[in-house]
């Protein structure tokens, strides 16, 4: 059963279109509603009048999920940090999209930016600059591809994509067909507004710092996300690593660490005042980052061979 929203769902205050929570006065607690261009950004905003803000993104939506989806409120509740728990907008699209990647949608070709702006604007009203961006697998990539508009950021990502276009073909298609209208995957024909590889941008530079968990048994997303994009920052001493092997030994081996280790990971996190090296490493991280390196760590966590 995923985790949804309880049964005591907060205050709900509704903004006609997104100047008009730009321009607003105060940020209220609890759910936000804003209107934008056709579909509704909907955020759980928990400040905690701290100095660090955990932002949450969600990945692939099971059948029995109700938008909108708040993912992650179980494992950080009671930390010491603001929180702020964003729902894909995309997935109102249609009820047979069930992951969008937070990559926006034809009403919404600037979703990755706009979200920056209203994570910008609640930054502003509690002052946690500090800020750790989680998500898993596509809740990874977004991830990712928002902490790039935040300096000093973390990018806290597990098991993630870090390519779109390199994910499942059934997935990429249901995302093209429903979030833009298109045919087949050739995601080329998406506004360049839309960071739907992240490979170029990392390559380029970047001003934040990224911690990998990855399940050393995801065979696919260690071939097709996590090598790929090592190759282009794994020299970089912002970038962690955190493999080991969890979950059942049938399936893909897609499967998060348990959330023991979140939560001793995002307890670390909350009490280090941005100071993510030192966070990271006191929750078992390395630095060592190169294809390599994961290779190394892949042989290095395999069960012993039976006698």
């Amino acid at each position: 059963m995923p985790e949804n929203q309880p049964a005591n769902t907060p205050v709900l205050t509704s903004f006609q279109d997104l100047q008009a929570f730009l321009s607003a006065g105060e940020v209220p607690a609890g759910l936000i509603e804003i209107q934008y261009q056709g579909l509704p950004i909907e955020v759980l905003n928990l400040p905690a009048n701290s100095d660090t803000t955990l932002v949450s993104f969600h990945g692939a939506a099971e059948k029995d999920v109700r938008l909108p989806w708040f993912l992650g409120k179980g494992v950080t509740a009671g930390l010491p940090v603001n929180r702020i728990f964003i729902s894909d907008p995309s997935l109102r699209k249609s009820a047979d999209l069930n992951l969008a990647w937070y990559a926006g949608s034809s009403e919404q070709p600037d979703l990755q930016e706009t979200l920056a702006d209203v994570i910008r604007r609640i930054l502003r009203a509690t002052g946690g600059y500090n800020v750790i961006f989680f998500g898993s697998s596509g809740g990874g990539y977004a991830s990712l591809a928002l902490s790039r508009y935040f300096t000093m950021s973390l990018a806290l990502a597990v098991n993630p994509q870090t390519s779109i276009s390199r994910f499942y073909p059934g997935a990429v298609g249901r995302y093209m067909t429903h979030a833009w209208e298109l045919e087949g995957q050739d995601m080329s024909e998406l506004p360049g507004s839309v960071a739907h590889d992240l490979l170029p941008s990392y390559a380029a530079g970047f001003g934040h710092t990224v911690a990998l968990i990855q399940n050393a048994k995801d065979w696919f997303h260690i071939q097709n996300h996590q090598i790929p994009f090592l190759d282009v920052v794994g020299e970089s001493e912002d970038v962690f690593m955190l493999m080991d092997r969890w979950g059942p030994d049938t399936g893909d081996g897609h499967t998060p660490p348990p959330k023991e280790l979140l939560r001793a990971c995002f307890e670390e996190l909350a009490t280090c005042r941005g100071d993510w090296p030192a966070g990271l490493s006191a929750s078992g991280f390395q630095t060592e980052t190169t294809r390599r390196d994961v290779k190394r760590r892949v042989v290095d966590t395999a069960p012993a061979p039976v006698k």
